[in-house]
């Protein structure tokens, strides 16, 4: 079981490494976030999209409501902006989780009702909390990994180094 506080944490620790990869994502510019590099998902650019999609599904999910099926792989946002204003709006929202979603709320049982499932498996909602943090974490890594081999330093991804996280002096 998780908790609104491993929430919060993992929401400023998400936005802290979505900050840093868009920021480097403006400054290699559009011909570089969009070539293919052999990435699941080809791009950069069709990573992010595809991290955010998979975020809508389960924000949507979590409210008790089947998601659209939308193949993982469509590109949503093509407009850069646009793919930047929403991951901006889904960090907001994981923000007010932390906030808002009580221990309770974590704990409700939800059924994944889907048309491809005869029998759809209930588990408790914090488990797709879960899942939304590391689907993200997994195809950022992706993203830092093609970053590296452009020779760009990416930095710290350790959540004890997040700024303001207040565990080391200094």
């Amino acid at each position: 079981m998780i908790t609104p506080a491993y929430v919060s944490e993992m929401a400023d620790y998400s936005r802290w490494q979505n900050d840093t990869t868009y920021r480097l994502c403006d400054e290699i510019g559009q011909v570089e976030r969009e070539r293919d590099r052999g990435l699941f998902f080809g791009s950069i650019h069709h990573t992010l999209n595809h991290i955010c999609l998979v975020n809508r599904s389960i924000l949507i999910y979590l409210d008790g409501i089947m998601p659209e099926r939308i193949p993982l792989d469509q590109m949503v946002w093509p407009d850069w902006e646009e793919l930047k204003t929403i991951r901006e709006m889904q960090d907001d929202t994981l923000s007010a989780g932390g906030r808002e979603w009580t221990e309770a709320w974590l704990a409700e049982e939800i059924v994944m009702r889907s048309p491809r499932l005869d029998d759809p498996p209930t588990f408790p909602r914090w488990v797709m909390v879960v899942q939304l943090f590391n689907h993200q974490t997994h195809h950022r890594s992706q993203v830092t990994g093609a970053f590296h081999a452009m020779g760009i330093d990416y930095g710290a991804t350790d959540i004890p180094w997040r700024p303001g996280a207040g565990y080391f002096a200094g």
